[in-house]
């Protein structure tokens, strides 16, 4: 039997910071396996940046021919030009979502809607759309007759929409909660080896899991977009993180930490939302501390646990060791994959 040709999937790449590129590094490694097993090969033929030019290219490049054009020349030879000019101009079959988050999302979600519009798909790591235009994008989406995916929203590349939509059918989610930002495990654990705040940032700044701005994950931002992606996307609730109650790091001292140390126990940020009886949703993001036989203790440096509670399977708890930059590359690689794979 003649081997089948796989399948050219063209990309359109928005954003290109170290998920993006961790991303083609993935797909250029492993480009037969691609071919092989999944019938399928990723041409990108436009890219867009902020600050290091744009790209476009009607053949596409291999993954790994975007890495060392990239690499050669300290970015891209285009100008910068706005991202719905490059997705009408990408003729491609998918946006790959991959810009910086801001408050209120709306260039992302102008991104995703374009894509829609230009009929592509879309793949999104930015969790603006999620946790502030769900239902919109969403139903975008579905008018034009596309596809949205959006797996690195939450916990990286670790499944949980998909676990939800796939493997619990006919299951209702009543709530959730969990530690869903790794930052502030790393940095508290820290504080209570008796380093101060600014260096404890500067640490997980080298490690690669917190951002050159690291106010969203200190400040509780960055897991009350969570709580809403979440929120919204297994409860149907239609809240944006602004709705979402949440605590600040900065204010806990040493002594708190070591006090809790002392004893045993540990401080975590913790997200929840719960359907309450009146049908309303509490949510909530909130320093709290537990000790060694509760499931947040473990949750240390940038490992994430969440809880999901249902109505027909009681709790299920997924949990994310270590979770850094391929993890998150890894959901924008799966997304694709269940959009064109093979199988």
């Amino acid at each position: 039997m003649t081997p089948t040709a796989p399948r050219v999937v063209t990309v359109c790449l928005l954003g290109f910071g170290h998920a993006a590129r961790r991303w083609c590094e993935i797909t250029r490694d492993r480009e037969t396996t691609l071919a092989e097993r999944h019938g399928v090969e990723f041409r990108v033929t436009t890219v867009g940046t902020a600050r290091h030019g744009s790209l476009t290219s009607s053949a596409g490049l291999s993954p790994g021919e975007l890495l060392s054009l990239a690499d050669g020349g300290g970015g891209f030879p285009e100008p910068v030009r706005p991202g719905a000019q490059l997705i009408a101009a990408s003729g491609a079959d998918v946006l790959v979502e991959a810009t910086v988050l801001e408050a209120g999302g709306h260039t992302a979600i102008a991104h995703l809607e374009a894509a829609f519009a230009h009929g592509m798909d879309a793949v999104t790591v930015n969790k603006g759309p999620i946790a502030w235009a769900y239902r919109r994008v969403r139903d975008a989406a579905d008018q034009a007759g596309r596809r949205l995916r959006f797996e690195g929203v939450t916990m990286d590349g670790c499944p949980v929409y998909n676990l939800v939509e796939l493997c619990l059918p006919g299951a209702t989610v009543l709530g959730f909660h969990g530690v869903v930002n790794s930052t502030t495990n790393f940095v508290l654990d820290a504080m209570a080896d008796g380093s101060d705040l600014d260096a404890a940032v500067r640490a997980a700044q080298r490690a690669g899991f917190a951002e050159a701005d690291p106010a969203d994950d200190l400040d509780g931002h960055d897991a009350a977009a969570k709580v809403a992606a979440l929120a919204n996307v297994l409860m149907d609730a239609g809240i944006t993180p602004d709705d979402v109650p949440h605590d600040t790091i900065r204010g806990i001292t040493h002594e708190r930490l070591q006090s809790a140390r002392s004893r045993g126990r540990r401080l975590r940020v913790a997200s929840s939302a719960q359907r309450q009886p009146d049908g309303g949703l509490a949510t909530r993001v909130q320093v709290v501390e537990v000790g060694p036989d509760h499931p947040y203790f473990d949750v240390t440096g940038s490992s994430s646990l969440l809880v999901l509670q249902t109505d027909l399977m009681g709790d299920i708890e997924v949990v994310e060791r270590d979770g850094l930059l391929t993890q998150t590359a890894y959901a924008i690689y799966s997304d694709l994959l269940t959009l064109y794979g093979r199988g």
